[in-house]
């Protein structure tokens, strides 16, 4: 006799909230939106992040931009099912809370502009409660 195994999403004993489908979707197309900007004009971007010369080997960030990309496609994918796709939002919230330290890091040091601590708020921090509340449920569904 076989025993079936029960979905993730049935063990929370409820569907997904929209609102956590809508997040991580507006987090997918924002990631997806940064990274383009960073691979279709990477001068421009080095620019907004503070740099006051362009990177010297900008396949370099052109090639962050591109894992921007990524990520938003991961954001995407998870938003079709977060608590299958957990483990994409545990490392979104993980890239959201270090990227800032080392962006703070980058100022102090005096390697970029303090400009770019303004893009901390509307690339990072704003995610950190929908992703942190999307994996309690999921971990407090899975007790």
């Amino acid at each position: 006799m076989t025993t079936a195994v029960p979905s993730p999403e049935s063990q929370l004993g409820s569907r997904t909230p929209r609102w956590q489908r809508i997040a991580l979707l507006l987090a997918g197309l924002q990631c997806f939106i940064w990274g383009v900007f960073i691979v279709a004009w990477p001068v421009r971007a080095s620019f907004v992040y503070g740099f006051a010369q362009p990177p010297v080997e900008i396949f370099l960030w052109q090639g962050i931009g591109f894992v921007i990309v990524l990520f938003g496609i991961g954001y995407a994918i998870a938003s079709t099912n977060p608590v299958q796709h957990w483990a994409i939002i545990l490392i979104g919230l993980l890239s959201k809370s270090l990227g800032p330290i080392g962006m703070a890091w980058s100022v102090h040091q005096g390697d970029v502009s303090r400009r770019v601590l303004y893009l901390i708020p509307i690339n990072d921090l704003m995610w950190l409660i929908p992703f942190s509340l999307i994996l309690l449920r999921v971990y407090r569904g899975r007790q």
